[in-house]
């Protein structure tokens, strides 16, 4: 701040300010910087530094307490102690947005299926092969410490889902994955039947499209509600034996990847949004349709004609 001086007076409260300021950042006088002595700093130099390492120190011991109760495999908390009550899910792809269940697309136009089929190929590559492993087979299940490879071309040409259709969506015969989600420790009591599945259905609940054999986990696909079932008219499966037993249980195995079912649904209603639930079948597994929505999956689809 500059002196003000007006017919020759000086503002010496200015003056004094300034000075004042000087002296408090440096004061060779009193040897002083900000109004501590070299001693001064060195002193709450010294406090901060055993302070703040005593802070870190007490940190550092907390965190060290609680993950020496972790386990590096295994969850603490599994099975009916676990906030997943031993109940696996399903889940469904394509389904690139997270706020929507809906495969909208329109009829021959590739560009307004184009995110699917991104999100279908970013989805494969996660099972690309791992080496020494060795294939998913009768012969090769999975053990208590690796997985296995998936043969993700065979699949998809098996299930007439391989990239020459788009998977399906080119023919208007769109493909999804169906997945089995991991859980750790979880290990199925499969159904001895179709009839005993039917036996346990509920009122509003359908078996009429399915992958299932007895010994592993089913999965059925159908409508939402009548109109719905009215306008989806066939589903084919690949694999069609359901989950094989063989991927169970999950123990966190080095390469291990959940279990899929492509499911290909062969005739759908253009024009019209059709409601789809797809469910697991296994005695220990709960697919009521509830809140929670445990061991079952909705999605929808809208084709738009051209």
């Amino acid at each position: 701040m500059a002196n003000k001086e007006v017919d020759g007076y000086v503002d010496e409260d200015v003056v004094e300010r300034k000075e004042t300021w000087k002296d408090f950042i440096f004061n060779s006088d009193k040897g002083t910087f900000l109004g501590r002595t070299g001693m001064s700093w060195l002193k709450i130099g010294v406090f901060y530094l055993i302070f703040y390492a005593c802070l870190v120190g007490w940190f550092a011991g907390l965190l060290h307490a609680f993950y020496s109760t972790l386990d590096d495999v295994a969850p603490k908390y599994y099975g009916v102690n676990s906030l997943l009550q031993d109940n696996p899910a399903i889940g469904v792809r394509p389904m690139p947005l997270f706020d929507s269940t809906l495969i909208r697309y329109t009829s021959g136009r590739r560009s307004s299926y184009q995110p699917y089929i991104d999100h279908l190929e970013a989805f494969f590559k996660t099972y690309a092969p791992t080496p020494n492993l060795p294939m998913c087979n009768e012969s090769s299940p999975v053990s208590e410490t690796e997985g296995c490879n998936f043969d993700i071309d065979g699949y998809l040409k098996s299930a007439g889902c391989d990239r020459s259709t788009d998977y399906g969506f080119k023919e208007n015969k769109p493909c999804v994955v169906l997945k089995m989600n991991k859980l750790y420790g979880f290990e199925p009591i499969p159904y001895d039947s179709e009839a005993d599945i039917k036996a346990d259905l509920n009122s509003d609940e359908k078996f009429r499209y399915y992958s299932f054999a007895p010994g592993n986990v089913g999965v059925s696909c159908d409508g939402q509600n009548a109109v719905d079932a009215m306008y989806l008219r066939d589903i084919t499966f690949f694999p069609t034996n359901g989950y094989d037993k063989k991927f169970f249980p999950y123990l966190n195995q080095v390469g291990y990847r959940s279990p899929i079912i492509l499911a290909k649904f062969e005739d759908i209603e253009k024009g019209s949004t059709v409601q789809v639930r797809c469910m697991l079948w296994a005695k220990n597994i709960d697919s009521t349709d509830g809140k929670e929505k445990r061991g079952t999956v909705h999605f929808e689809f809208y084709i738009g004609l051209e």
